[in-house]
């Protein structure tokens, strides 16, 4: 129910909450009740009665109602925002002392958190809007959204003033004066100040006229110098704030021109010189009063603005032309600065009082196009009408505006920040005793949907306990452990980073139905709080790069990893990814611009498959597992897997417990912790090899970090103790991905088990005396090789002749290229270590008491 004073007029509109282009915070937009479009807070002819918009909510469904306050009453509306909590009622301190003095009609906003009052009387001067407490108060050109929601106790009746507003203006919305800021943040806007006080000279009556009336696109000013106000306004008093609020804009809020100039005009009459007010103000001071306390920017000369802001566009002033360029103006929300690029984001709104709201990137400001491209991104309601040079002038008039300035990354992760890790995703960033941390994001093109783990809580001392009897016993320990560890170390991986130490990749390899991909989907993911899994034989060279760049801690993760059933071009995508994951090395993309976009490839990678790469050297920069349908065959692991599948959400709240565990551990901790893990390491492994090992010992040391912080010791929580756990590492690194051995195969040891498995003629091979040395005549039975592994698609690397040989003598396996005696004939061949071979390679074939074939040459 409202009051019969406000329910009698005829400026009740509707609204509806719609969502704004970013997503966040939802946008209320004004309709008129006559049909379904836009309405205006100063264009009358969009407004209607109140039954007239109680009508049109019905039939089209908008979301509420609006009253428009105008200049032809006395009505005042004061807004307190965020001062009543819609649970219990109750208010805050400024709310509540204004309630107090007001006794007026008062409503709850639509939000239950906010309140609306209602005067009559006039706003003091000195500005209406305090966004530190929270008021503004309003008189003209706006509209409150109508509930009807009366507060308890207060009339159902708008009260004359009687000294509440000066009150209120003066203790929450007048501020006293502070000196002007002299931080980076604030430098923009005090340069743009200092500049219009720099070009002070006022501008002719003559070319004031010549200046608005050039940019009347649609003759509204020309209409009001002419008197020709009844078809866009209820009462000519309307038509005269309108007349100086223009006046206001071009003549730089110049009192005595804008007094001289409406004077001039068909709308001056004798009630501009009567004495309405008790303070012995005129109709026309009090109307210049409010036109100035209104009009928030002015026009300066071109020489030193030369694109401006007027009635809701951009224009270029150049001489004495005055040319539009947008359709809209820019009201900043953010800049996001890092040292490779800046993202600005921006609310459009536009001559017909739309809000769009965008995130531009410097380089959108390249070009014409790109800028145009940038625009069209939501809508085709956002125009750009200007050459290219007025862009490079308008790009430097929005740099002029006054932004949050916030410092951006482009990837969700640990970062260091005013010397402590901070955990950012997308706008939300915290350390490690979980405090927020302001002024830091991730750049909005970079972000990815879905939860994030800022948004779980660390798992509690209780489900730890349940958590740490559960996570080693789903599977053979040296998987178990592996993975565990290896989920832990990704948390370390920036902090191994800063020292140069490469992470290593997971393979999760088994036959079907072996419980890899459920290892990867219920238990390593949900530890990360993520979902998404990419088909590794669907990927692109940039999904991959893309998905990469998206985070340095949350794993990349890849399913249905074949190599023999991909097709070699995104086979080969596949492996220089690998590569240049763990190396460190930016990807690299062309555009069709001619440009090119690199990417840092910082994501940890996992990968499930059933087959492993043939490259030795991918395989060394992972930790790879071999999964098997008998290891799921005990019943303790069938029951240990179903209850963590059935735990996702506390497995996630371990993940945020290691989180701020992470956050907390020096960039020297985990280094030793790496370092001594690498003094304890099998030394006969491959140094790549020992290196993942270490790295996933760091990650068990976090977890007994972790531990302590619950007051809880690591055999308390789990099964299996932390130095045998460093040795099921160990022991799955040579039973999986070394086959047994200490060493990885690389393309001469894989060739000569090919050469094995193909068998080699009596004239192609021979032992030498000692049974030490095999000398091997690769001239005649390579071709053959080459031929063998076609005839049965054996998949992997196999070496042009040459480039073999040469690699072959630089092998540690080459001892001497020399004639040698092989079937009674004197053949160059080349001497290999044969006891070695042995050692690292399966090659029965080569062993002289087996039966030779027989040669079709011999």
């Amino acid at each position: 129910m409202f009051p019969q004073e406000l329910a009698e007029r005829r400026q009740w509109i509707c609204w509806r909450l719609e969502p704004s282009s970013k997503g966040d915070r939802p946008n209320k937009t004004p309709y008129s009740p006559h049909a379904n479009r836009r309405a205006s807070s100063i264009d009358p002819s969009t407004w209607g009665t109140l039954a007239e918009v109680r009508a049109a909510r019905e039939r089209y469904g908008y979301t509420g109602l609006g009253f428009v306050f105008t200049n032809d009453d006395d009505f005042v509306g004061v807004d307190i925002d965020h001062c009543r909590n819609k649970e219990t009622g109750a208010l805050n301190e400024t709310a509540a002392m204004i309630v107090d003095k007001a006794s007026t009609y008062t409503e709850i906003s639509p939000s239950g958190e906010g309140l609306h009052l209602f005067f009559h009387g006039k706003i003091p001067d000195g500005g209406n809007k305090n966004s530190a407490t929270g008021v503004e108060m309003y008189a003209f050109g706006r509209y409150f959204t109508m509930t009807g929601n009366r507060l308890i106790d207060l009339p159902l009746e708008v009260r004359r003033d009687e000294g509440v507003l000066a009150w209120i203006h003066a203790v929450y919305v007048k501020m006293p004066k502070q000196d002007k800021p002299t931080s980076e943040r604030k430098a923009p806007k005090e340069r743009k100040q200092r500049k219009q006080k720099a070009s002070a000279a006022p501008l002719s009556d003559e070319v004031v006229l010549e200046r608005a009336l050039a940019v009347d696109k649609e003759e509204r000013f020309s209409k009001l110098w002419s008197g020709q106000w009844e078809k866009q306004y209820a009462s000519q008093s309307e038509a005269d704030m309108a007349l100086c609020c223009k006046l206001a804009f071009w003549t730089g809020k110049n009192r005595d021109q804008m007094d001289r100039l409406f004077r001039q005009s068909k709308l001056y009459r004798e009630k501009w010189d009567e004495r309405h007010h008790a303070n012995g103000a005129t109709y026309g001071e009090e109307t210049i009063g409010k036109a100035v306390d209104l009009v928030e920017d002015s026009y300066s000369p071109a020489a030193a603005a030369p694109v401006f802001e007027f009635e809701g566009r951009y224009y270029r002033a150049k001489g004495d032309a005055v040319t539009p360029l947008t359709n809209f103006v820019v009201k900043p929300v953010e800049m996001v600065e890092s040292d490779e690029e800046t993202q600005l984001t921006a609310d459009l709104v536009t001559v017909r009082n739309e809000t769009f709201r965008h995130s531009f990137l410097t380089t959108d400001f390249t070009n014409l196009q790109r800028f145009k491209s940038a625009l069209n991104k939501r809508t085709i309601a956002l125009s750009y009408t200007g050459s290219e040079g007025d862009l490079e002038l308008l790009k430097a008039f929005l740099y002029e505006l006054e932004w949050n300035r916030k410092k951006g990354v482009k990837t969700s992760g640990l970062y260091r920040h005013d010397n402590r890790w901070v955990f950012v995703c997308g706008d939300q960033a915290a350390d490690g005793e979980e405090n927020p941390v302001d002024g830091l994001q991730q750049f909005e093109q970079y972000r990815q949907s879905g939860p994030s783990m800022l948004d779980v809580q660390p798992i509690s001392a209780e489900q730890f306990m349940v958590l740490g009897s559960l996570i080693f016993s789903y599977n053979e320990p040296a998987k178990t452990v592996s993975v565990l560890a290896w989920c832990a170390g990704c948390f370390l991986k920036e902090h191994f980073k800063s020292r140069k130490i490469k992470y290593p990749h997971l393979f999760l390899i088994g036959e079907a139905g072996s419980g890899k991909s459920n290892t990867l989907e219920r238990i390593i993911l949900p530890i990360f709080s993520k979902a998404r899994i990419a088909a590794a034989s669907q990927v692109t060279k940039f999904t991959l790069m893309k998905e990469s760049v998206a985070s340095n801690l949350i794993p990349q993760a890849l399913d249905e990893f074949k190599p023999s059933k991909i097709d070699r071009s995104t086979l080969n995508v596949l492996l220089n990814h690998m590569r240049n994951a763990y190396d460190g090395t930016d990807g690299e993309r062309g555009r069709a611009d001619q440009t090119t976009t690199r990417y840092t490839l910082c994501a940890p990678l996992v990968v499930a498959g059933e087959e492993s790469p043939a490259e030795a050297s991918i395989r060394e920069r992972s930790m790879e597992l071999l999964f098997s349908k008998k290891d799921l065959k005990p019943d303790k692991h069938r029951r240990s897997f179903s209850k963590l599948s059935a735990i996702a959400d506390v497995l996630s709240g371990f993940g945020r417990a290691v989180l701020n565990v992470a956050l907390r551990t020096t960039v020297e901790c985990a280094e030793t912790w790496y370092r001594t893990a690498m003094d304890e390491i099998d030394s006969e492994l491959p140094s790549r090899v020992r290196n993942n090992i270490a790295c996933c010992v760091a990650g068990l040391n976090l977890l007994e970090t972790l531990c302590g912080s619950y007051g809880l010791t690591w055999d308390r929580v789990f099964e299996i103790p932390i130095k045998h756990c460093q040795k099921y590492l160990e022991y799955g690194a040579k039973e999986y991905l070394l086959d047994g051995g200490s060493a990885n195969k690389g393309i001469i040891e894989q060739t000569l088990e090919g050469m094995a498995r193909m068998g080699l003629y009596a004239n192609e091979w021979a032992i030498m005396e000692n049974l030490d040395h095999v000398a091997i005549y690769f001239k005649l039975c390579y071709d053959r090789y080459t031929q063998y592994r076609r005839d049965h698609a054996i998949v992997g690397e196999c070496l042009e002749y040459a480039q073999f040989l040469k690699q072959l003598r630089q092998s540690d396996l080459f001892v001497a290229y020399k004639p040698v005696r092989i079937s009674g004939m004197l053949k160059r061949a080349y001497v290999l270590d044969y006891e070695e071979i042995q050692k690292r390679c399966d090659i029965t074939s080569f062993d002289p008491t087996t039966p030779e074939p027989i040669s079709p040459w011999e």
